[in-house]
């Protein structure tokens, strides 16, 4: 579709590198922190932006010089940067995330400039040259991919309509979910009929326990400890850490830099869930209209996830379940051209909330069935790499007290039966607990993992069944496991109703 000259690339590196010089200079230059200031007025907020600042630069200098220095080299990348945009679904990826950053950019910036809110101004002033660099990189990007005449005419001809479409859609969703921030349960529950029980007192949500053991780590506090040192039924959950580390060290570390108040400490948790909850849609957009060619289905699967009655929710009480789901989305969409990325972003998804952990068995099946000539070798080396971010994050935790984070963990696999919809599962019904009740789940699972195994049902199809039992037989029932399925539904329909109009896009699976 185009190519990337040498000189172009050249020139895109080296204004990134001279941009990224401006925003770090910038920083340095604001006034100091009298208050907070740890070295030369340095707040450790500041001092963290500047370490990032300068890894990023150092390795766009190092990138740089060697476009600049080694022709081959250059001419090698600018080819393989030709052939990622020779696919529309790319440039459509590219267009989305650089139009959408350029235009967060400008609007941060003018609202750190603005603002008198004096914690806003404080934290976005110190932002703003960081975004800066960020928003002219999106620019500059969309610039360089459509450079050449008749490019971007071209582009907008084959998918113009669809790339209208779909920012409308995000737009809504943007509009609607941060709607959700300010609205309180008077505002729409006028006969009181959703919150009698406090369902949306953000006290009682689990985002609350998170900023708690965030805040008990700073404390130098063990969050998995608490299982060993209260004398208390193991089956109960509400005062253990469950989950695995990555939460509670996000929420220790955005604690350290200064956002100690919850108030203002979720507000930040708001904006990395709405990002994930938009990333979601995109996905959702993407895989049926570049893969499958189908722009009205594309449009139903995105307005789908945005606007139903679970996500909506979700939104309402903060849970960080959209991260999580996002990186289990990204893995199942990018298996199995895309192995490592893949394998990796369900890490991810692991380490942020383990809902998806009951799918680990469809992924070694899915390993074993992908590996050349059935190598050992490489089977063990790719179930590495699914584990490797889930031990990495929980290594320090597992030196720190290994009893008590495997005893803390354990809780999810014997808490008793609970509903928030009052509706007990089978093994509630049959009087089981424990390890037991979860017989009827896994043994339902085990059917899918069969039907994995001898390739009588289709990935996206295997991941939505796991997900299904999860929700339909685990003893436990919350509002937001019932957001799990759902993304998958779309995916299930594409594989199963819509591969016979598959597009060359298939091939690509980007």
């Amino acid at each position: 579709m185009k190519t990337i000259n040498t000189y172009s690339l050249q020139y895109y590196l080296i204004t990134t590198l001279i941009g990224g010089l401006i925003a770090l200079i910038w920083l340095v230059i604001i006034p100091s922190d009298a208050e907070n200031g740890v070295i030369f007025g340095f707040s450790t907020f500041r001092l963290i932006l500047f370490a990032i600042k300068l890894v990023l630069l150092l390795a766009v200098a190092i990138i740089t010089r060697k476009a600049l220095k080694d022709f081959k080299w250059s001419t090698t990348f600018g080819m393989r940067i030709e052939t990622i945009s020779q696919s529309d679904g790319n440039l459509t990826t590219v267009t989305v995330l650089s139009l959408s950053g350029f235009l967060y950019g400008v609007y941060f910036i003018f609202t750190a400039f603005t603002t008198t809110d004096l914690f806003i101004q404080g934290y976005f002033t110190r932002l703003a040259p960081f975004m800066l660099w960020f928003t002219f990189i999106c620019g500059q990007t969309l610039i360089f991919f459509f450079q050449g005449k008749g490019i971007l005419k071209q582009y907008l001809r084959s998918h113009g309509i669809a790339v209208l479409v779909l920012l409308f859609i995000l737009t809504g969703g943007l509009a609607m979910h941060s709607y959700l921030w300010e609205l309180h349960p008077e505002d729409w529950d006028t006969h009181t009929m959703f919150n009698r029980d406090g369902k949306f007192d953000l006290e009682e949500q689990d985002i609350f326990a998170i900023f708690n053991e965030g805040k008990r780590l700073q404390q130098g506090i063990n969050p998995y400890e608490r299982s060993l040192d209260i004398n208390a039924n193991i089956e109960w959950n509400q005062i253990f850490a469950t989950y695995l580390p990555v939460s509670y060290t996000l929420a220790w570390f955005t604690q350290e830099i200064g956002l100690d108040d919850f108030t203002q400490w979720v507000e930040l948790w708001q904006v990395l869930f709405l990002i994930a909850n938009l990333g979601i849609t995109y996905l959702l957009f993407y895989i049926p209209y570049h893969r499958y060619d189908n722009l009205i289905f594309a449009v139903v699967a995105s307005i789908f996830w945005l606007f139903n009655r679970w996500t909506l929710h979700m939104t309402m009480i903060y849970h960080i379940d959209f991260i999580a789901i996002f990186f289990m989305l990204l893995s199942l969409i990018t298996w199995p051209k895309r192995k490592i990325i893949s394998l990796l972003a369900f890490g991810i998804s692991l380490s942020v909330k383990h809902i998806a952990m009951f799918m680990i068995p469809l992924y070694v099946i899915w390993i074993w069935q992908s590996v050349e000539n059935k190598s050992i070798k490489q089977f063990l080396q790719l179930n590495l790499v699914l584990g490797s971010i889930p031990l990495i994050v929980s290594a320090p935790f597992l030196v720190w007290n290994a009893k008590g984070f495997v005893k803390s963990i354990f809780v999810s696999a014997t808490r008793i039966s609970e509903s928030h919809f009052g509706a007990p599962a089978i093994d509630t019904l049959l009087g089981l607990s424990g390890i037991p009740a979860k017989l009827p789940m896994l043994l339902m699972m085990a059917l899918i993992f069969l039907a994995a195994w001898f390739k009588k049902i289709r990935h996206n199809t295997a991941a939505f069944l796991i997900l299904l039992i999860f929700v339909d037989f685990n003893s436990v029932l919350f509002r937001q496991y019932m957001t799990w399925a759902f993304p998958i539904i779309p995916l299930v329909i594409c594989e199963n109703l819509l591969s016979t109009h598959e597009t060359s896009e298939t091939s690509d699976q980007n």
